[in-house]
């Protein structure tokens, strides 16, 4: 009986306090003070980790003021950002990767005509373990034409090395070599990539524009 007397006396105590909170909170809600659960909240920014490479620094179009070249993570994904003298970006793309461990490794400037020229972009594209192993690497054109650097674009090319080794013991390797030389005599240069027989050739037609054979 006594310990029911003082449960009661507890709850009598903290009715008002228990009243004036609600009150409050009703108060709040007719005046539209109340924060909205329904809002979504705000996204994170789009990359959340930035890592950068080392940079190149060449000059891409001959004006004597050289540009930055800089690979970089961003989210555990492969890029490449180029800016002018005034750290202002000109161009920025994705490279996509295969596996762990992917890096760029080495960029090359290379002339295809007399108005055209080209960025090579060596890609390895990182190693995948399973049952097997595969790791392979991949060129990357980005052309540009009359020393224009706001005609940047980048095209996708062939892969110039792949070494797997599966179950059975059965193991592959092949590191083609990359060449630049005029293959048909017309006065422009193509990315020739070649293994033994085996060729793959990088046409530039311009604007961009690359016909792969």
């Amino acid at each position: 009986m006594v310990q029911q007397s003082i449960l009661l006396f507890i709850f009598l105590l903290f009715m008002p306090v228990l009243h004036g909170q609600d009150e409050r909170y009703y108060r709040e809600m007719l005046k539209g003070g109340l924060p909205n659960y329904a809002e979504r909240a705000p996204e994170a920014a789009f990359h959340q980790f930035n890592v950068k490479g080392p940079a190149y620094r060449i000059d891409l179009n001959d004006d004597n003021i050289e540009e930055t070249l800089q690979p970089q993570k961003r989210d555990g994904v492969d890029w490449l950002e180029i800016r002018d003298s005034s750290e202002r970006i000109l161009f920025q793309e994705k490279l996509l990767a295969m596996g762990s461990e992917s890096v760029l490794y080495k960029i090359k400037l290379v002339r295809i005509s007399a108005t055209a020229k080209a960025i090579i972009l060596f890609l390895d594209e990182g190693k995948t373990h399973g049952q097997g192993f595969e790791s392979t690497a991949r060129i990357y054109l980005i052309s540009f034409d009359n020393n224009d650097l706001s005609t940047l674009k980048m095209t996708k090319g062939p892969h110039f090395f792949h070494e797997k080794e599966a179950q059975r013991d059965q193991y592959l390797r092949r590191e083609y070599l990359v060449n630049v030389f005029d293959v048909d005599n017309d006065q422009v240069r193509e990315v020739v990539v070649e293994f033994n027989k085996i060729q793959r050739i990088m046409k530039y037609i311009g604007k961009g524009v690359w016909l792969r054979f």
